[in-house]
């Protein structure tokens, strides 16, 4: 099958699929319906929340969003200047950070940004700063080629610079890097200033679908090509490879074949419901239960039909350390976050506990999400937390599965 990509409407989402092989790895699914996240808009301000620092804003008549006022440093007024206050009725320029959840509103900030594929671009906190997930010595070769270009030194007095992961497939040649820094930093000047132009309720910038982002993110080698069966989808995701050449996106095919869908083709439904299953059979007979909560997530490893054995000691190791790779696994497929309770299989020696956590921290070292491995408790429990970018999987599909047996 190949390392592929594929991007399908299935039940009233957009769904992207990444396959290694024949495993699904990565998956993520939005509304057909436009999605509001990384817009930018001309807002009003509904009224003002002291007591918790805060105020409802309207993006448009009728949809409020929360925004937090202790983390604005310097908001862009467009009905006067900013004295250190936020008024009712005033006209402020925000972005839509977190999208409307159960009965949350949308969450929007004043610190606004752009994304590309090698580095984000903001309008505060001026300075470059590099993705913890890059090594010193990546870090230090990015940032002389960066001065030796003159980016730094020219945008980074103004501008907000985080210089991502991805930079550093570029290799040598940074011009890529640096060739983003200059055409986000242009675009979101141009947003800042036409804002005195427009009115309220302007949308100034529309961020990328979710898919299309995805395609950006999604590391360079990562998979062949891009398969849909959607003209549409298709059509924008070709127009999107042709804007940006320095992505590197990889070929899409539009797949027809009315007989055989593409969701058949890949077993996409039986895919999902593993993906979302409670329980996860490993190879050696052992399995996991993964138990989401509201305040965490709990994962059980048992022994399963592996009881067997001289060594019973080395049995539980054996079956450890291919749970610790499976829920480093499961925690990224399933975008799992907050805090992570891990019930290992208990141990006596002492090496074998170190070569576990040891094991297991490694792992969680190659997740593109920031994932530390915390300690293990006093009643042997092994704690992992993993930072929140967007909602779970369960949560993205929580619409379609629900009564899908």
């Amino acid at each position: 099958m190949g390392n592929k990509y594929l991007i399908i409407k299935y039940k009233g989402k957009i769904v992207s699929l990444l396959f290694h092989e024949n495993r699904l790895v990565h998956a993520r699914a939005e509304r057909e319906e436009e999605n509001i996240l990384g817009n930018i808009y001309v807002a009003r301000v509904k009224n003002i929340l002291k007591n918790i620092h805060a105020a409802f804003v309207e993006i448009e008549p009728g949809c409020p969003c929360f925004l937090n006022l202790e983390r604005i440093r310097s908001p862009l007024l467009t009905n006067r200047a900013y004295d250190g206050r936020i008024l009712a009725e005033d006209e402020i320029l925000v972005q839509v950070y977190k999208e409307a959840a159960k009965t949350k509103s949308p969450a929007v900030t004043c610190s606004l940004s752009l994304d590309g594929k090698y580095c984000v671009v903001s309008a505060d906190r001026p300075g470059a700063v590099y993705s913890s997930k890059l090594s010193e010595k990546v870090k230090k070769r990015i940032g002389d080629a960066l001065e030796k270009e003159g980016v730094l030194k020219e945008y980074a007095k103004k501008k907000g610079i985080v210089i991502r992961t991805n930079a550093k497939n570029l290799g040598d040649d940074i011009s890529p890097l640096a060739d983003e820094i200059r055409r986000l930093s242009g675009e979101l000047q141009e947003i800042m200033d036409a804002a005195h132009y427009r009115t309220c309720y302007s949308v100034l910038y529309k961020a990328a679908p979710s898919y299309l982002a995805g395609i950006r993110d999604e590391y360079e080698g990562q998979y062949e090509e891009i398969v849909t069966d959607d003209p549409g989808i298709y059509e924008n995701i070709m127009a999107y490879r042709e804007a940006n050449p320095s992505f590197h996106i990889p070929e899409a095919r539009l797949y027809r074949d009315d007989r055989l869908p593409l969701y058949k083709l890949y077993s996409v439904e039986t895919r999902l419901q593993e993906a979302l299953g409670r329980k996860v059979w490993l190879k050696s007979g052992g399995y996991l239960v993964i138990d989401p909560t509201e305040a965490l997530t709990v994962i059980d490893v048992n022994t399963g039909k592996l009881v067997t054995g001289k060594d019973m000691e080395q049995t539980w190791l054996k079956i450890n350390m291919e749970a610790a790779e499976e829920i480093a696994f499961q925690l990224a497929l399933r975008n799992i976050s907050g805090i992570i309770i891990v019930d290992f299989i208990n141990m006596k020696p002492a090496e074998h506990n170190k070569k576990l956590m040891s094991h297991l921290g490694n792992l969680l070292k190659q997740d593109p999400v920031r994932t530390e491995l915390m300690d293990i408790t006093a009643l042997g429990l092994v704690e992992i937390t993993r930072m929140k970018k967007s909602k779970p999987l369960r949560e993205q599909f929580a619409e379609q599965t629900k009564g899908d047996g």
